[in-house]
């Protein structure tokens, strides 16, 4: 099966979709922060003749005075495709909508872009792919999620297993879950577990689960309905219920040909024959004793063998090779030998002598097994291989594509091969691609306690063969030429099943004439009947839950998923670069067609405040998206606001004050730069956002009436005039903005303070408020920045005051985790109050720890007092660290100069004189 690793949207939102092996469909939903709340989480699942469709509904309020962002995460089967997303806010409808997949786009951008790390990934439920969205939820409202997809159930060891993962974190007000399932024929062995986790345990839990009633309106029907009270959720634990919710059932089988289901114009045939005796088998083990399986990896591939070689049936043959940088096989008088007790017993003695060392040579081991299998021409015999590594080819041939090739020209007689991937380090796409290629799949094992239980389970699987070298021909004419899926299988495996789908050119025919030829345990074998049933005879009884269902496309959304499958698979086998375009353009036509992200699709939402904007809010806060404080312009008082809330900004001569988590104060320092240096105050390469600033001097702001005594002491004391920024230059989104106290600039266009505008320049938008006090730049991706200007009159100018521009951080949600700079730096930082001491004098000093985004964690001491914010002329409590924010930030301030400083060339011409 094809991985689904996709990245769903670009403008404003990301849908991060990433699918390995499943044998499970499970859902996960969990929300951050914690001060946003789940009303309700809903997930109704019904189940078609073994399709499944599954949507998740979820609704979550903000009580909060100010907006609050909340993450929908959603853990999918592997073999799912998600058919639809919606969100729902204030009664607005915001449809996902199927596009082409942007190939130069990587799949972790969102997560990069978040700062996030890679053990969010790992702590998600095994063979699982995760659908996470975050956004922002305004103050006093709410917003609905609603999440489809769907998945053609397969059976396995003879049941059908439908499980969902319900994890929301928290008590729901109305947690419900249903399940609906419609078959053809009469259900048996309905079983509801309890709430589990999902490692496996040696006996089955048939317990029935005590908050799930089941109702049954026929015997081809079933209704399951699961809806814990919030008391019920509170008595399993105060984060409420979680866990895997499990539906298991299989259906009634009446003749060995299966059962065909035709409905306007498309058909899908279940085979899954009963009472056939297992045929003898030829079974080869391969596994890897490489170095990196040491310790507990190979006791539990012991623990594992010893099972497995005790279910294997007298009249099989079998042989185990051992490889790590050398191959080597266990009974070497014969390619294959007899199972009896003595083999058995001796095989079981090779294995626990097995030790752990050296390299991973995969390409001898399966080149060896292959050749040694296919030298045994004993016929009558079904023969397989099972692989199993921990790792990558390190040894001998280490070429996938040459060992590919190689493979393929040893494997004469196709022999199937089932490769185990054992561990986080496995190389999994080149097994999956060595197993595709050689009528086999691959199935992750996973590094836990109930590792042993997986190779088992797995062995379980295909432990039994019934049938093999089967095929299957559809004999009416009104077959559509290649429509059908793949009619060859080299195995049928007890407890199985086997699917084909196709379209008919007649929308009103019901029977099929088919054949089925292959080889049974008693030799050859051929089925030839006439069968088929319409779906609409077969629902007069369907549940109520069921009446509002779309029975007349079941079967092509069936054929839709199926031949979608079917043509990932063929592309991960083919080996000729054009049939390979081919096959992945009639793949991705289809799953537009049929509105399924797929690998080659993804899914754009559009955020409705990039294209809408809402009236003023009296409740703006400090997280709020400035889109929802301004319509066309930009009024002193909102940008005011705006200022004022500001999460970090830097104003005066200059002070930079900047809020942290951990702080109730704010933190503040002071830099005490040289006429004409810029520094450097946000820099995020993943944004590509770059913000300097170029601290001021009289020739920069036209103060050319100062008179003598005023020239000399604003010469002689420079702090009037050093330190005060008289421009910013900000660049980013292939925008470079300049910003001075007498105009701006926007890729070297002129503009003037004074006309309220709105400028867009590419989908960056520049707002200004019409009384020449401020500008607001307005990025993608929840990115805003303001800045203010401070004009002097005549008197003061004359005086030697100047004018100067505040910068202010707006909104800094869009910036990454590596964002750095004077201001950028503290984004990502923690800083928290260890200790603080009051003085004999009233003042009050405390130590800080910073941490955080820096190598190491690093303490601080500080003053309380206060800083004047000239936005809002207001005060602002903050913790005051001396020295140009030594130890607060990273290195020294001089760090932060851009080279054309007029401090850095003063050095190196020092630098030089000192040389020379």
């Amino acid at each position: 099966m094809a991985d689904l690793d996709n990245n769903l949207g670009y403008l404003c939102m990301f849908l991060c979709v990433g699918l390995s092996f499943c044998f499970t469909n499970s859902l996960d939903l969990d929300l951050q922060p914690k001060t946003t709340k789940i009303v309700s989480l809903h997930i109704q699942s019904s189940i078609l003749y073994r399709f499944s469709s599954t949507s998740v509904t979820s609704t979550i309020i903000n009580d909060d005075v100010r907006a609050k962002e909340t993450t929908f995460d959603v853990t999918l089967p592997e073999a799912a495709f998600i058919s639809n997303f919606t969100l729902e806010i204030d009664g607005n409808i915001y449809p996902g909508e199927i596009k082409e997949k942007d190939i130069a786009r990587n799949t972790y951008d969102n997560a990069r872009w978040k700062g996030h790390s890679a053990g969010h990934i790992q702590t998600r439920p095994r063979d699982s792919n995760m659908f996470k969205i975050s956004i922002n939820i305004a103050a006093f409202s709410e917003v609905t999620f609603i999440l489809t997809y769907n998945e053609l159930l397969q059976r396995r060891r003879g049941i059908y297993d439908h499980t969902i993962y319900v994890n929301p974190g928290q008590i729901v007000d109305s947690l419900l879950v249903e399940v609906t399932i419609q078959e053809s024929r009469s259900i048996t062995q309905l079983h509801v577990s309890p709430l589990r986790n999902d490692i496996l345990t040696e006996h089955h839990n048939r317990i029935q689960n005590i908050y799930a009633s089941i109702r049954r309106p026929s015997l081809t029907s079933a209704y399951i309905r699961y809806n814990p009270s919030p008391e019920d959720q509170k008595r399993a634990s105060m984060q409420g219920m979680a866990g895997l919710f499990v539906v298991e059932y299989d259906v009634e089988r009446t003749t060995n040909v299966g059962e065909i289901l035709v409905v306007n114009g498309y058909f899908v045939h279940y085979f899954a024959p009963q009472g056939i005796p297992r045929m003898r088998r030829k079974v080869l083990f391969i596994l890897d004793s490489s170095g990196s399986m040491i310790g507990t990896k190979i006791n539990q591939v012991k623990v594992a063998m010893s099972e497995i070689l005790s279910n294997l049936d007298d009249g099989d043959k079998f042989n185990i090779i051992q490889f790590a940088g050398n191959v080597t096989k266990w009974w070497d008088r014969s390619a294959l030998v007899e199972v009896n007790q003595f083999t058995v017993s001796a095989a079981r003695n090779f294995i626990n002598d097995i030790e752990a060392d050296g390299w991973t040579d995969i390409h001898g081991a399966v080149s060896e097994g292959l050749t040694l299998i296919q030298e045994d021409d004993d016929d009558g015999f079904s023969s397989l291989i099972i692989f199993l590594t921990d790792g990558a080819a390190t040894e001998g041939e280490t070429d996938h594509s040459k060992i590919l090739d190689s493979l393929s020209k040893i494997n004469k007689k196709n022999i199937p091969i089932f490769s185990l991937s054992f561990g986080k380090d496995a190389d999994y796409g080149f097994l999956k691609k060595m197993s595709a290629q050689n009528n086999g799949f691959v199935r992750k094992i996973y590094e836990a306690s109930d590792a042993s239980l997986q190779l088992t389970g797995f062995y379980g699987e295909i432990a039994s063969t019934l049938l093999s070298n089967l095929t299957f021909r559809y004999l009416d004419e009104t077959i559509v030429g290649k429509s059908v899926t793949n009619t060859i299988y080299p195995s049928f495996f007890e407890g199985s099943e086997i699917i084909i789908a196709g379209k008919i050119s007649e929308l009103n025919i019901s029977a099929m004439n088919l054949e089925i030829c292959g080889t049974s345990s008693k030799g050859p074998l051929e089925w030839r009947t006439a069968t088929g049933n319409n779906i609409f005879d077969l629902i007069q009884d369907a549940p109520t839950e069921l009446v509002a269902s779309n029975f007349s496309d079941i079967t092509e959304k069936i054929w839709a998923y199926m031949t979608i499958k079917q043509l990932l698979i063929n592309r991960l086998r083919e080996r000729n670069n054009t049939a390979r375009i081919e096959l992945k353009r009639r793949a991705l036509e289809l799953a537009l067609k049929y509105n399924f992200v797929t690998p080659l699709t993804s899914m754009v939402v559009t955020r409705p405040q990039d294209e809408n904007v809402i009236q003023p809010n009296a409740d703006y806060g400090l997280n709020d998206s400035p889109h929802s404080v301004w319509g066309s312009a930009l009024t002193g008082s909102k940008g005011l606001a705006l200022a004022g809330n500001s999460p970090s900004f830097v104003d005066s001569d200059p002070h930079f004050i900047v809020r942290v988590k951990g702080l109730d104060s704010s933190v503040c320092f002071d830099v005490m730069g040289t006429d004409g240096d810029v520094y450097n105050l946000v820099k995020d390469e993943i944004s590509g956002i770059i913000v300097n600033a170029k601290v001021a001097t009289t020739d920069d702001n036209g103060s050319n009436t100062t008179s003598s005594n005023h020239r000399n002491r604003t010469t002689n004391d420079k702090s009037k005039v050093k330190t005060y920024f008289g421009e910013v230059t900000i660049s980013g989104d292939r925008s470079v903005i300049n910003v001075s106290p007498s105009g701006w600039k926007v890729n070297e266009h002129i503009y003037k303070w004074q006309p309220a505008q709105t400028i867009t320049v590419h989908k960056t938008k520049l707002v200004t408020d019409g009384t020449g006090k401020m500008i607001a730049i307005m990025f993608p991706h929840k990115i805003t920045l303001l800045i203010v200007r401070h004009m002097r009159t005549k008197r003061q100018l004359e005086m030697g005051q100047i004018n100067f521009l505040g910068f202010y951080i707006v909104d800094d949600r869009g910036f990454s985790w590596y964002t750095h700079g004077l201001l950028g730096q503290f984004i990502y930082r923690r800083i928290s109050l260890e200790k603080k001491k009051k003085s004999k004098s009233g003042k009050t000093r405390g130590k800080l720890k910073v941490e955080g985004n820096i190598k190491r964690m690093r303490r601080v001491t500080a003053l309380l007092g206060r800083r004047v914010n000239l936005a809002t002329n207001s005060y602002v409590s903050c913790w005051m660290v001396q020295k140009n924010g030594r130890r607060l930030i990273d290195g020294v301030y001089t760090d932060y100069l851009v080279r054309n400083s007029t401090t850095l060339q003063k050095r190196k011409r020092k630098r030089s004189r000192i040389q020379t």
